[in-house]
């Protein structure tokens, strides 16, 4: 087994003897092998080992075999205590949950604190069967199909090449010492259930499960990749990110025989399930909206646009002077005067308003538009209300939720990012030209959640 363990790390390249390694332990047979191949190879490393405190006086025992293992082998040792119990209520999490959780967030401290290279974990071929069937079991995507990789960031597994059969050969024939953990008998645990039922069921119909598994994970594997590869490379074809958030094409997914995995892939990390994503798809209805986490879609007529659940807070601003810059949630407002001799007129861009000076009694008014505000839209003689305006101009929710409009002497003179009202048009008459442009902050989309706060 020592050949293999070492032409798997040199193989698989996991690392070499002048990294500097932190090995995860419990005291239990697969770490302890773990601990005596890294040894027998002449690896250099150090072990941390939690004490989760659920078992009473066997998780203190538990603590001080690996305490005196690292001592007799001249190992420097991390071990730290956890109220894990505690965690586990005040977070909601399960007792297992709790603990992976507390495990993790302490080895990375551990990586940063004293600048390990890479932890190692003593997983092996039957965690990849049980992880699967687990998966399975709750329900998955393809990233759920893959099993466990061998290295994943600074965490490497260097046992997945081998099962627990041959980790427990391994052990008695170099007479090694381990502690039992009582709690991998218990089969409310979901992973003990499949390893002591259903695996071994599974094994009747294949006793070479865990190495045809392995193979599978890994063509699996080359499929998601393959297909994560293909969704990157035309993501910014298919989406497209404005001041208002993430817009993504409905036509051009709908030509895919699977818009839905394309789709879950785009918006996954948004928090929305597979089971949401398929409703998303198979509705019609525009306007709709569907939640993820701390983020909604809205389905417009040719978009599905994502954006972060938050309340429009913008109260009245009154401006007194033009050389005021101001500061939206979605982008910056600046002013300029000119004198209509010196201006060229700019057309077909609705983020400026151009206007009649003489028209505009200072202070002016930037606030959120409301359902009975009425104007004269540029180019009409009577008035509309806002909302009719923007059912005519097929305005999407999400962007009459943001849009603010200025008011002069509580009349409307520019509903910004759509129209000025006609009767502050630039005329034969103007003298001055007050200009109005409005900068859309426009946040430039990598695939994390961030990009939309």
């Amino acid at each position: 087994m020592l050949q293999e363990l070492r032409k798997f790390i040199e193989d698989k390249q996991l690392f070499s003897p002048n990294h500097k390694l932190l090995l995860a332990i419990s005291g239990g047979i697969d770490s302890v092998v773990l601990f005596d191949s890294l040894l027998k190879l002449g690896y250099s490393f150090s072990v941390a080992h939690c004490n989760f405190g659920l078992r009473g006086i066997e998780s203190d025992e538990d603590e001080l075999f690996v305490n005196n293992l690292a001592i007799k082998n001249r190992i420097s040792f991390h071990t730290k205590r956890f109220d894990t119990t505690g965690f586990a209520s005040q977070q909601a999490y399960s007792i297992q949950m709790a603990a992976r959780e507390l495990r993790y967030q302490w080895f990375n401290t551990l990586l940063s604190e004293y600048d390990y290279d890479f932890l190692l974990t003593a997983h092996h071929l039957n965690d990849i069967v049980e992880t699967l069937l687990i998966n399975l079991s709750r329900g998955t995507g393809i990233s759920g199909l893959h099993g466990i990789s061998e290295k994943k960031g600074r965490i490497v597994r260097p046992l997945l090449f081998t099962g627990r059969e041959e980790i427990r050969s391994y052990a008695e024939e170099q007479a090694l010492s381990w502690r039992e953990d009582s709690s991998n008998i218990e089969e409310k645990y979901a992973r003990n259930l499949i390893r002591h039922r259903v695996v071994p069921t599974l094994k009747t119909l294949n006793p070479s499960l865990e190495t045809t598994f392995k193979l599978t994970t890994e063509r699996i594997k080359g499929v998601e990749e393959t297909f994560k590869y293909f969704v990157e490379q035309n993501k910014s074809v298919w989406m497209k990110t404005t001041a208002q958030g993430i817009e993504i094409s409905i036509p051009q997914l709908n030509a895919f025989p699977s818009p839905a995995a394309i789709l879950h892939e785009l918006i996954g990390l948004y928090g929305f399930s597979y089971s949401t994503v398929q409703q998303i798809i198979s509705s019609s209805v525009s306007g709709k909206m569907w939640y993820g986490t701390g983020y909604r879609l809205l389905k417009d007529r040719t978009h599905w646009i994502v954006t972060p659940i938050a309340s429009v807070d913008w109260k009245p601003l009154s401006i007194y002077s033009i050389e005021e810059t101001i500061s939206t949630p979605s982008g910056e407002i600046h002013f300029n005067i000119y004198s209509k001799s010196e201006y060229s007129i700019i057309r077909g861009n609705k983020n400026i308003a151009q206007l009649d000076l003489d028209n505009i009694v200072f202070p002016i008014t930037l606030r959120l538009w409301d359902s009975g505000d009425k104007f004269m839209p540029l180019g009409m003689r009577q008035f509309k209300k806002i909302s009719d305006f923007f059912i005519d101009t097929k305005v999407s929710i999400v962007q009459k939720e943001a849009t603010l409009i200025f008011t002069s002497k509580n009349d409307i003179f520019w509903v910004m990012g759509w129209r000025i009202d006609d009767r502050y048009k630039i005329t034969d008459n103007t003298q001055k030209i007050l200009v109005i442009e409005y900068h859309p902050r426009i946040v430039e989309s990598s695939g994390t959640k961030d990009n939309l706060l």
